[in-house]
């Protein structure tokens, strides 16, 4: 793949995959990319098909799965489907990610100035994400290291123990990003990656064993393992129009609350723990991380959540997720 001169049609595909009662995000997201330097617009309905509330504004590729399948299924359904376009870059979004009105101009400028190879890939900023926010700010990478046990990482808790203690947002939400940072990462979310069409055809899929969560950091990690290269370029941003369930800023910790769902619960902690397990390298600080993870579960059961009844039915669900995690079973959720 030649280097593009920043005159010639870039052609880029969105790829959207979108759950539930979400249309008033899916149909602001769809508006925002109308005015933008989009070709073809995919978009992956995960068992929530109902054509009279799609914006008619916008012509879109419609992706119908019978049922929701999971973010796994739907973005390997999505990128099926955008390579049988002709498409030279592709853009993943979920149905909240609302690009600013230069990100994508700002993706293209980036690609080129770093070289515009084969296998390069970007991610775009989103300042609700904690991790990112760390790296834009203080240059490290929070996710992604050997050894650690299910959510817990010691050379973590530097930058994270003052929200897990104590719910407040320190990681830096408000604070303007570099307008040119740009950081290599080893791994990255569905929303605003940034690809070509040579990454993408080295066949590697999202896996729906996953079916969410951790499943696009499986995803990235299996392509920077195949060559790829990517880049966090802090330029280039991406609003959340609903902020994650990991993010919120409460006393009770997400874990913990009775407003999230047993199954999210469950899944991150499950594959969290079968995502790390390729990334063991020392059985030593793998113990270290595990008995600061149990001692962060007590602290959190303890002082930071609602009530008895949801503390204990909590524990067991952490519990049963450590134990099939650790196993390397994609166990369903057992509530």
């Amino acid at each position: 793949m030649s280097i593009p001169d920043a005159s010639v049609e870039r052609r880029l595909c969105a790829v959207i995959v979108t759950y539930g009662e979400r249309y008033s995000f899916l149909a602001q997201v769809i508006g925002q990319l109308a005015s933008a330097p989009v070709s073809h617009i995919v978009v992956v309905f995960n068992g929530n098909y109902h054509p009279e509330l799609i914006p008619t504004s916008v012509s879109i590729v419609p992706v119908v799965l019978p049922e929701n399948l999971g973010s796994a299924w739907g973005y390997r359904a999505g990128i099926e489907t955008a390579l049988k376009l002709d498409c030279d870059y592709f853009l993943f979004l979920d149905d909240d990610n609302l690009p600013v009105s230069n990100c994508i101009d700002s993706l293209f400028a980036e690609h080129l100035r770093l070289g515009s190879g084969p296998l390069l890939a970007l991610q775009a900023f989103r300042r609700s994400q904690p991790w990112q926010r760390i790296l834009v700010s203080q240059g490290v990478m929070p996710i992604g290291r050997p050894n650690t046990f299910g959510w817990f990482h010691a050379f973590n808790e530097r930058h994270l123990l003052k929200r897990q203690l104590f719910g407040a947002n320190s990681t830096g939400k408000d604070s303007a990003p570099p307008a040119h940072g740009i950081f290599r990462i080893g791994l990255a979310a569905y929303g605003g990656l940034f690809a070509t069409r040579e990454t993408l055809l080295l066949g590697e899929l999202p896996d729906p064993r996953y079916f969410c969560y951790y499943d696009d950091l499986d995803f990235s990690n299996r392509l920077t393992q195949r060559g790829v290269t990517i880049f966090l370029c802090a330029g280039a941003v991406v609003d959340d129009l609903e902020a994650s369930w990991h993010a919120q800023d409460s006393r009770v910790h997400p874990a913990f609350s009775p407003q999230t769902p047993d199954q999210k619960v469950y899944l991150d902690l499950r594959n969290a723990f079968i995502f790390y397990r390729s990334m063991t390298t020392s059985r030593v600080a793998f113990f270290i991380n595990g008995i600061g993870f149990w001692l962060g579960i007590a602290y959190l059961a303890l002082f930071r959540s609602a009530d008895i009844r949801t503390t204990a039915r909590r524990l067991k669900l952490i519990f049963h997720a450590a134990r099939k995690g650790l196993r390397g079973e994609f166990a369903l959720c057992p509530v």
